[in-house]
């Protein structure tokens, strides 16, 4: 009995050391250069946000362009604008587009959730939640394509949409792939496999700049030009394409900076920083989950911290310069 108490002692004292061992670490800069106040506040909290917008809890929509007067149906959330057309799905699989004086311009029902959409002129493209991929004709409702993919079993929130380029769109699969699609023909003539996961392995950025598209999963980005096909493997949490240089900000804190290729030329490490969202000016800023902003040149030399109100605990949404957090905002002074 008394060994059998010895053991169960020394079991015990092994899970608690090994709890300690795993204790969550957390963003401790040396110094912080100031404070940050928020700008403003939104007419509502966000409800939900994704890669291109935010759904307010009151229906109203932030997009890359900010707040906008449109108001979404109850149980509805954004998904995209193009144009003054504004695309929202439900999670029943009800799907509409509707203009800036919120007439419906189209509704379908798509059976499953709608992951992303994008528009161009009277085309609908899709991916729906079980990775089908759509095409659809608003001006009749005729499906023009339909394809289906491989099952997934877990989604990134971050889901990329679909790309109208040229003849050519794009469609990101939620299995991980870029599947290039004629416009005219309707047909597949080539797809692109970024990484083969089955859980959270969907493309969570897609981003055409000139000649280069550059897109990423949770683990793998991708440089695509016509004389090329480059990857860079990483814990990916964010990524940035600023002319061309290319920024990619990983789980454990890191943010790399590689030319157009994806070949790094420079790297630094903030420990235990937990990058939720990114802003960009004349500096990188990181929003880290902490509360703080670690401010950064386009070179990785100079670093600056400064603090939030607090902690960011909840859905966020970025643009290209403001900082959106529950029902107030941050913008960057482009003056200075």
């Amino acid at each position: 009995m008394r060994y059998a108490k010895i053991v169960f002692s020394l079991l015990t004292l092994l899970l608690v050391v090994s709890g300690c061992g795993t204790k969550r670490q957390y963003f401790e800069p040396e110094s912080v250069s100031g404070k940050l106040s928020y700008d403003g506040s939104l007419p509502a909290s966000i409800m939900d946000a994704g890669r291109d917008g935010a759904t307010l809890e009151n229906g109203q929509v932030l997009t890359s362009k900010g707040l906008s007067s449109v108001t979404l149906p109850k149980e509805y959330v954004f998904l995209g604008e193009n144009n003054g057309r504004y695309i929202a799905s439900s999670q029943c699989g009800a799907l509409l587009v509707m203009d800036a004086h919120q007439k419906v311009l189209f509704k379908k029902e798509c059976g499953t959730a709608v992951a992303s959409a994008s528009l161009k002129g009277n085309l609908l493209a899709m991916v729906l939640g079980s990775n089908e991929l759509l095409l659809v004709d608003m001006s009749d409702g005729k499906e023009l394509m339909h394809l289906t993919q491989d099952n997934v079993f877990a989604l990134d929130s971050r889901i990329a949409a679909p790309y109208f380029l040229g003849d050519l769109i794009i469609f990101p699969t939620l299995d991980g792939k870029l599947l290039i699609v004629d416009e005219q023909s309707r047909k597949p003539i080539r797809d692109v496999v970024v990484s083969n996961e089955k859980f959270f392995g969907n493309i969570i950025y897609l981003q055409v700049l000139g000649d280069r598209l550059v897109a990423a999963t949770k683990s793998k980005v991708v440089s695509i030009s016509p004389k090329s096909i480059n990857f860079l493997e990483a814990e990916v949490r964010d990524v940035i394409v600023l002319k061309n240089r290319i920024f990619v900000f990983t789980k454990d804190g890191k943010v790399m900076l590689t030319d157009a290729d994806l070949k790094v030329l420079k790297d630094r490490k903030f420990t235990f920083a937990t990058f939720a969202g990114t802003i960009h000016g004349d500096f990188i800023y990181m929003i880290e989950k902490g509360g703080y902003v670690i401010a950064t040149d386009i070179d990785l030399v100079s670093t600056n911290v400064y603090k939030l109100p607090d902690a960011i605990e909840s859905n966020l949404f970025t643009t290209e310069d403001t900082l959106y957090y529950k029902n107030r905002f941050f913008k960057l002074d482009r003056k200075q």
